[in-house]
């Protein structure tokens, strides 16, 4: 064929998804990283079914521009990951096709590749050669000096993919990490499996939406309902409650003897007064005392108690439970609100207390899309609106989201690591202007190390050390610097790499997974470094057993 239909596109995208979902996979273990946290199929599979139900809600015979358009803003809200947002860009220029156009031409096709191109390479800060960029550029550059030549449709795309297979083989040759691992870059060969499931669509292979947009690709959630619990097993645990009080105005409030009267009641308590408006959340077994003692103060409204015992359960099997920590609009904006994506309860409880407002429930593995980011911004009914991302795998898609706001000034915050996070929380005055928040919280960031120990699921070589799967390894500032068969002793090498004389305080966050004898045995570690103040706190994290933040 010689013209590209709306709907034959549309048969090559749902193509294209199918070969992407059955290597996500494949793509997600090419990790240079051996650690437990590959997420870059997943992150091109959500992103690419994001597109696709937006063409799927399309009507019949649709204009090859109607549908470009709408997988475009598919995936450009749908993002997520720095692999997605790029995947975005690449079919940007797509969207430009004339929207009078019901077919897409040679010419047209190989104009649009190039936009794509290039506004792939425009989304990258620092566009890194050995990447997804480079397969995309070299494809393109075989499409664009060939495009005289061919005589179908067929002939562009079999050139374009086998440029594509060809430029992915040699990323390795680019990338030293990539060699070094053993591995060719994953957003790369996950961009591969999209152009062979479009090339198989053109030789007559047919899938349905039905097929690419069930759920049987992710993991199975909880289906234990309350019933299914006794007594005893109901009441270990107790409830995790949440509530908010419009405080009475003939009363006087002091949050210092509320929250001292609230640890009658219960744990990990965080109160956070605004106004007229009192939020609170505690860990308690007798949850209906706690709602008769705070209905003294005002009206209760959005209350909440869940069974931390089903919670629990629910939470060892959770998928992504976007936002959590819902705020009510009020109708006059706050002057600053903060944005932060986080994982492990205690992160939560800690990040809350530090003044954020909205949490998305993500990170390593869950990584939000553009479309979670703008939602949480816009529940924060603010002037000023800073992003925490604390993740370099969500970085872009805030900065993407950030792009598509209009009504708010957003910050993006470039904290990449939950210890950076941490620390830019930490010095979050709201008494200053919003650049000079953002530049104290930019400074501080670059004042700390940043560490986490995790383990390792294959044998690999990283920065010339030898990792043997399941071993621990220790990871500096984005560096694997250690790798060793015991978790403490991975701590205990980690903590030496990282405090010096100039030290002064050294928070460590341990994950769901670390035993109190443990954590006390972390304690003793750091009791060789006398001049240090240490702070060992709870994060509840899943991949990583230790996060490190050293000032």
């Amino acid at each position: 064929m010689d013209k590209l239909s709306g709907n034959k596109f549309i048969d090559m995208l749902v193509c294209a998804a199918y070969y992407l979902k059955e290597n996500q996979k494949t793509v997600d273990d090419l990790n240079v990283f051996p650690v437990p946290d590959g997420d870059t199929g997943s992150n091109m599979l959500q992103t690419m079914l994001s597109g696709i139900k937006k063409i799927q809600a399309l009507g019949d015979n649709p204009k090859i521009s109607d549908v470009t358009i709408a997988f475009s803003r598919g995936l450009l809200f749908g993002a997520r990951g720095n692999s997605g947002v790029i995947l975005s860009q690449i079919f940007s220029g797509l969207a430009n096709i004339d929207s009078n156009s019901t077919e897409a031409s040679i010419d047209t096709i190989v104009k649009a590749f190039s936009e794509s191109k290039a506004n792939a390479y425009k989304s990258v800060l620092v566009p890194v050669e050995g990447t997804i960029l480079t397969v995309v550029s070299d494809a393109t550059k075989a499409i664009v000096d060939n495009k005289d030549k061919f005589t179908s449709i067929e002939e562009l795309a079999e050139t374009y993919l086998n440029e594509a297979t060809e430029s992915l083989d040699r990323t390795p040759l680019l990338l030293p990490v990539l060699k070094e691992a053993g591995v060719v870059d994953s957003g790369g060969a996950g961009y591969v499996y999209i152009i062979r499931g479009m090339v198989a669509s053109l030789k007559g292979e047919e899938h349905t939406f039905e097929e690419v947009l069930t759920q049987s690709d992710k993991k199975e959630t909880q289906t234990k309902s309350y019933m299914d619990y006794d007594y005893y097993e109901l009441n270990q645990y107790g409830y995790c409650t949440e509530f908010t009080i419009r405080l009475n105005p003939n009363l006087e409030f002091d949050k210092q003897s509320f929250t001292n009267k609230l640890e009658l009641f219960g744990y990990s308590i965080v109160v956070v007064n605004n106004d007229d408006i009192v939020k609170v959340h505690i860990h308690t077994k007798t949850p209906g005392e706690v709602f008769s003692f705070a209905q003294k103060y005002g009206a209760l409204c959005a209350v909440k108690a869940d069974n931390m015992a089903i919670q629990t359960a629910e939470n060892s099997s959770l998928v992504v439970d976007k936002v959590r920590k819902p705020s009510k609009k009020r109708a006059e904006r706050n002057k600053y609100g903060v944005v932060a994506v986080l994982n492990g309860d205690g992160l939560k409880e800690m990040f809350f207390a530090l003044g954020v407002d909205e949490i998305i429930d993500g990170g390593q593995t869950m990584n939000p899309s553009t479309q979670d980011f703008i939602d949480a911004i816009d529940r924060v009914n603010a002037e000023h609106v800073f992003v925490i991302p604390n993740n370099k795998n969500v970085y872009m898609s805030a900065k993407t989201a950030k792009a598509l706001i209009n009504d708010k000034h957003v910050i993006v915050i470039p904290a990449k690591t939950i210890a950076q996070g941490y620390a830019a929380m930490m010095c979050y005055d709201q008494s200053e202007g919003p650049r000079a928040i953002a530049k104290d919280m930019e400074t501080k960031i670059q004042s700390i190390k940043s560490g986490e120990v995790t383990y390792a699921i294959r044998d690999s070589v990283s920065s010339g050390i030898r990792i043997k799967k399941n071993d621990f390894i220790a990871i500096l500032d984005g560096t694997i610097v250690e790798s060793t068969s015991e978790r403490l002793e991975t701590v205990a090498s980690l903590l030496k790499k990282m405090i010096t004389p100039d030290s002064t305080m050294v928070t460590i966050f341990y994950g769901e997974a670390v035993s109190e004898e443990e954590r006390e045995e972390v304690e003793k570690l750091t009791n060789i470094y006398p001049d240090i103040c240490l702070q060992l706190l709870s994060g509840g994290q899943k991949i990583y057993s230790y996060i490190i933040e050293v000032e």
